[in-house]
């Protein structure tokens, strides 16, 4: 009886050992083939625009976005333009016409293709589908930038058309506030970026650089963007007390 015992016990094991190992050249079979990719997560979801035109958004991680409405359809593009290493962060606006990057002097299409203008890369554009009630997008990851296009001429921006993120009343941090505080997610800060020390610095609001936080990631020797300092809002995130992906945000005296 005992051996009896063993011997069904010793089948039941084999039979577990190669139903684990085909499943396991199953698995390995499906990663070397590509069949297995992981599906990338959503960016959460976003109103149609009434009407043509553009309309700043946030998406579920908090990145700014423009939804915009034309002629072609409904597209979502990431309000942050291409940079160079090293170059301090911004964000775009829409005119009506096109978008344009007032720190960078770069235009772009409706459709994210660079007009005119130095940028590495046109703007990232998210891949998108409608909801069942088609009143609602959602946003898929993994959005790619667009390309250039060839433009003779390109419409002049009016800055008082200008639509741009802005935030909520109470939303605005002082950067040495934001630093100390480390509140999640991005955040509105108000201060003035300067090279100080070797290091790129968001001053809080003032005349000088008596406090702020450190701006990681921005080359100081390319602060003072267009022999400007950028002076006003800024979009950002804090990690370890100090400024990660600062934006500046524009406004319509910026165009001035």
């Amino acid at each position: 009886m005992i051996r009896r015992v063993h011997s069904v016990a010793s089948r039941v094991l084999v039979g577990l050992g190669v139903a684990v190992a085909a499943l396991a050249a199953i698995g390995y079979a499906f990663i070397f083939s590509g069949i297995a990719t992981p599906v990338a997560r959503d960016l959460g979801t976003v109103a149609v625009p009434n009407q043509e035109g553009a309309v700043p958004v946030y998406l579920s991680d908090g990145r700014p976005a423009f939804v915009l409405r034309s002629e072609d359809g409904v597209r979502v593009i990431d309000a942050r333009p291409p940079l160079r290493a090293g170059e301090p962060g911004r964000l775009i606006a829409w005119c009506g016409v096109n978008f344009t990057d007032v720190v960078g002097a770069a235009a772009y299409a409706p459709g994210g293709e660079l007009l005119a203008g130095n940028a590495p890369s046109g703007l990232i554009v998210y891949p998108t589908r409608a909801t069942a009630g088609g009143d609602e997008l959602v946003v898929g990851a993994g959005g790619s930038p667009s390309g250039a296009i060839a433009s003779d001429t390109v419409p002049t921006c009016e800055v008082n058309t200008f639509v741009v993120h802005e935030p909520r009343e109470g939303e605005v941090f002082d950067p040495s506030v934001a630093a100390d505080e480390e509140p999640p997610g991005w955040v509105w800060l108000e201060g003035r970026l300067e090279a100080i020390g070797g290091q790129a610095m968001l001053c809080d609001p003032g005349r000088d650089c008596a406090s702020g936080a450190v701006a990681r990631g921005i080359d100081p020797a390319k602060v003072a963007t267009g022999g400007a300092l950028l002076d006003g809002l800024f979009l950002a995130r804090i990690r370890d007390g100090a400024i990660e992906e600062l934006h500046y945000v524009p406004h319509p005296e910026a165009g001035r």
